[in-house]
Parts: C-alpha cells; sequence; structure tokens
C-alpha cells in the first residue's frame, strides 16, 4: 500500500495582512517556521519527596526569511516600526498560512495580532539572493479546516 503524500512548501501558502490588506512587499518567502510556545512550570514544596509540575501556554511564534524583490519592502518594514514605537496607532500585523493537502483537505492558521522581533538582513555572498528574517509572536492562532479564506 502506498504511503499518503506529504506536505509539500509547494502546498502552503503564507501572507502578511496588515489591516485585513495583504502586503504586497512580500512575494517571495523561501521559508516559514512556527512554534507553540508551552512552558513546564515546575515546583517543590517543603515535606513533599518529589516536584509538582504544571504546563502553560506562552503564545506562538514563529520566523519566516524572505527574498527582496522590490524597494516597496521598506514600507512593510517601517509600518512595523510606527507600531512598535507607538507613532501610528491601530496597527493590526496577522500572518495566515494556508496548507492545501493532495487529498483537498485544508488548514488556514491566522496568527493574530503578530508582534514583530529581530528583522535581520543577510547578504551572504556575491551569488546568493539578500535576504531578510522576519519574527514574530502573538497570543492566539485560530484555525479553520476545509474552509479556505
Amino acid at each position: 500500500m502506498a504511503a499518503n503524500p506529504r506536505l509539500k512548501g509547494q502546498d502552503v501558502s503564507i501572507r502578511i495582512l496588515q489591516d485585513a490588506q495583504a502586503a504586497t512587499q512580500i512575494d517571495s518567502i523561501g521559508s516559514f517556521n512556527d512554534s507553540t510556545e508551552l512552558a513546564i512550570l515546575e515546583q517543590g514544596f517543603l515535606g513533599e519527596f518529589v516536584n509538582r509540575f504544571d504546563d502553560i501556554l506562552n503564545g506562538f511564534g514563529g520566523d519566516m526569511e524572505i527574498q527582496l524583490t522590490a524597494s516597496n519592502w521598506t514600507t512593510l518594514r517601517q509600518a512595523m516600526i510606527d507600531r512598535a514605537t507607538r507613532s501610528v496607532l491601530g496597527t493590526v500585523f496577522n500572518v495566515v498560512r494556508v496548507d492545501l493537502f493532495d487529498n483537498g483537505d485544508s488548514i488556514t492558521w491566522t496568527y493574530t495580532d503578530v508582534k514583530w522581533g529581530a528583522m535581520p538582513t543577510t547578504v551572504s555572498a556575491r551569488g546568493d539572493f539578500v535576504k531578510v528574517k522576519l519574527s514574530f509572536k502573538c497570543s492566539e492562532l485560530p484555525f479553520k479546516v476545509n474552509a479556505l479564506p
């Protein structure tokens, strides 16, 4: 019996939304990583022989590496900086990932109201593409199965 086809990067779509509009400055995403930030809390008490453990959710996070195709990416970068410095209020960024499975199923993940971290730029060699790595965190990651946006 043949194994089911696995999800490939070509079957995954990533979009950055700024105030519900797609950020057209981003069109060449080379990689995407995400993480569910769970943590284990450990506490020892007098009179007990083993520690007690709990787990908590610290939110969600991720990063993506983009290749620059036009100078207008700086518009999005400046909007991220403006929101972080509070010089423009009310800007909301969402990251949407759509996984399209070979059997026709889909999952739409929405990283809601993301906060941006470091944005290092890499110019590694004469023949390599210029890359920017965007890191983010958020509190909510709702998803929908078989309901494309």
